[in-house]
This record gives C-alpha cells, sequence and structure tokens, in this order.
C-alpha cells in the first residue's frame, strides 16, 4: 500500500510532462468556462448578502449566510469533481487511447455514459465518506481528552477523505479500461494505495486554501483562486489516474 501511495504521488509529476506532450492543455478552456459557471452561484449570493447588509441597518446577514457557505466549502471538492466531468471524461480518454495506441472515434452517447457514471461515482464516494467521518468524529468527541485518540482520528479522517477523492479521479480511467462498477469498486478496495496516493495530492489542494497567509493575499477573491487551482490539480490527477491505470503490472478484470 505504502508503494502505491507513493507511486500514485509521483504519477502526478508524469502526468505534467503527458499534459504537453499529448496537448492536453487544449481542454483547459472549457474547464475555465464550466468553473465560471459553477463560480456563478457563489457571486450572486454573496452580491445578495451584500446588498442585504446594506440596505437594511442592523442586518447581520453575513452571519446567517456563513452557515450555507460553511456546508458548501465542505462539499467544495466533491462538487468541482460533479461540475467538471465532462472534461475529465474527455481528457482521460483521449490520454487512454494515446497511452494504450488506440483510436476510437467520438460517440457523444459514450460521453453522457461516461459523465453519469462519474457523477454516480462521487455521489457514491461523497455519501460514504462523511458516513465514516461522523463516525470518527464522534469518537474523537467522546474522548476529547485522549491525544492519542484525536492525533489517530485526524489521520484516519485524511486517509478516508483522500481515498474517495482518489477512488473518483481514478474512476475515470477504470471506466475507460470499460470495468464495470461493481469491478471497480473491487479493484480500488484491493489496492486502496492508489486510490489514497491520487486522492491525497487533491485534498492538499483544497487544504492550501485555509492558509492564512494565502487569505490575506487574495481576500474575498480566494475561494475563486482556490477552485481554479483544485480543478487543475484534479486535471492532472485524471491524467495521472489513466497513466497508472495503464502503466501498472497489476491484472485487471474488465467483466
Amino acid at each position: 500500500m505504502i508503494n502505491e501511495i507513493i507511486h500514485s504521488i509521483s504519477s502526478y509529476v508524469k502526468a505534467l510532462f503527458l499534459l504537453i506532450q499529448y496537448r492536453l492543455y487544449k481542454y483547459l478552456l472549457l474547464l475555465l468556462i464550466l468553473l465560471i459557471i459553477f463560480a456563478f452561484p457563489v457571486v450572486i449570493f454573496d452580491f445578495i448578502i451584500q446588498l442585504i447588509t446594506g440596505l437594511i441597518p442592523y442586518a447581520d446577514a453575513q452571519k446567517y449566510a456563513s452557515v450555507p457557505v460553511q456546508i458548501a466549502a465542505g462539499f467544495s471538492g466533491f462538487l468541482l469533481l460533479l461540475v467538471l466531468s465532462p472534461v475529465f471524461s474527455l481528457v482521460s480518454e483521449e490520454t487512454g487511447q494515446r497511452l494504450s495506441g488506440k483510436t476510437y472515434r467520438f460517440s457523444p452517447a459514450q460521453l453522457v455514459k461516461d459523465i453519469i457514471r462519474g457523477v454516480k461515482i462521487t455521489l457514491r464516494n461523497l455519501l460514504y465518506q462523511y458516513v465514516f467521518i461522523a463516525l470518527v468524529s464522534v469518537i474523537m468527541y467522546l474522548l476529547p481528552e485522549m491525544k492519542i485518540i484525536q492525533i489517530a482520528g485526524n489521520a484516519v479522517i485524511f486517509i478516508i477523505t483522500a481515498y474517495f477523492y482518489g477512488f473518483s479521479i481514478l474512476d475515470y480511467a477504470m471506466e475507460n479500461l470499460r470495468m464495470s462498477y461493481k469491478k471497480s469498486v473491487e479493484f480500488v478496495r484491493n489496492h486502496p494505495g492508489m486510490a489514497v496516493g491520487l486522492g491525497s495530492v487533491y485534498y492538499a489542494a483544497i487544504s492550501f486554501n485555509n492558509i492564512s497567509l494565502i487569505n490575506s493575499i487574495f481576500g474575498n477573491f480566494n475561494i475563486y483562486w482556490s477552485n481554479f487551482a483544485e480543478a487543475i490539480v484534479a486535471f492532472v490527477g485524471v491524467i495521472a489516474a489513466s497513466y497508472l491505470m495503464f502503466s501498472t503490472h497489476i491484472p485487471i478484470e474488465k467483466n
């Protein structure tokens, strides 16, 4: 598992070379368009809150607005994966074709099928992740004075989060190999290190948003900058996942 984690993390470096070699940066424009669509509701929401605060004396709209904002922030990693699934499906498909040397005719129907599968996997992982994190959090809450429990709990939460993020990213490559939903789940369960390695880099990019220095530099624009950075990391991660699946010597059952 440790070897798989290290190999998965290092695959991001290889993915950067593949991004340039295969000219996959052409998909970045579509990614940017989807990001703008993703950020638009946030901009409108922020504008409405500022308007209410300015027009109504003593209105503490920011206080009440912080709740949905915090909830959305907690789901932002998976929300990005959902919104950008069309880009990731296209990138993963082309990367797989380049690595395998096989070319397939573009099929809109297959693309829609890939997107639906990506959404399904992402929603599944979102549910499982928060169920497991809730259980760990309850244990940490009941034993607040035991430092070893707190340290272990935070480590477990990191691994769980990275695992399910990585699973969502890895599934794009597994779908290109025509692995069924069931086989994909079994594959990741047997090779959790691949998912944890891929997801840890993406999770680190999301956590980077919480650094106070970054917040002080970008201010209110930090949420938009961080979403762009997270999207780029996920974009590279999808390429890395394809590289891992096509370069691994692990037997893969496709049906």
